[in-house]
């Protein structure tokens, strides 16, 4: 009994999410209201506010979901490419990198509603999550066998995220100053440097 219970609160956080991330896409966060989300979702008011405090709780909560599937989605597609063939640090990273792009390429709406609502307390939190865990230490490690600190190893992460999304929301969504395939080579430029 428990476990059926279990289950669907499950599936109604599930649904509520997913229309949350559809009409905030749509629509905008500020455009969308509570009761369109549940009305989309097909459950109670009440089922929102056992979940959430308020629309921008649940938009946290839609933005570590989804980044939280394409980090873990990402790491999937890097350790397999990894079994195919050796990779240096600084490969890894590229490809970590490529595949963040090619996600907002393909859904640029996702970019836009997470860079949008990116808060410093999100994005602690992301940084914070499982799914980054293994990129993170993988990352330290390299860097400090290099020589650096893991206080420095972890700056630079943050730098290469936070460029990644600036450049890709400013050339993708804002489409200025640049495209993205203008600059697109001193991006990759940038992130050697930084890894250096």
């Amino acid at each position: 009994m428990a476990g059926k219970l279990l289950e669907n609160k499950k599936i109604k956080m599930s649904r509520l999410y997913d229309a949350a991330y559809e009409l905030f896409t749509l629509k905008g966060v500020h455009a969308t209201v509570v009761d369109e989300i549940v009305r989309h979702a097909g459950v109670a008011k009440g089922t929102f506010y056992l979940y959430c405090r308020d629309k921008y709780d649940l938009v946290n909560k839609v933005i570590l979901r989804k980044t939280s599937a394409l980090l873990e989605e990402t790491m999937r597609a890097l350790t397999k490419k990894k079994e195919e063939q050796p990779m240096s640090f600084q490969q890894s990273v590229v490809f970590f990198v490529d595949s963040l792009i090619q996600t907002f390429r393909d859904d640029t709406r996702f970019l836009e509603l997470v860079f949008k609502n990116l808060s410093p307390t999100l994005f602690e939190r992301l940084f914070g999550c499982t799914e980054l865990e293994d990129v993170r230490k993988e990352f330290v490690e390299n860097f400090m066998l290099r020589g650096g600190t893991s206080e420095a190893a972890g700056q630079r992460l943050y730098l290469i995220v936070c460029m990644v999304g600036a450049v890709c929301y400013s050339s993708l969504i804002m489409k200025m100053p640049y495209g993205f395939d203008e600059v697109r080579p001193e991006l990759y430029r940038s992130i050697e440097q930084i890894l250096v």
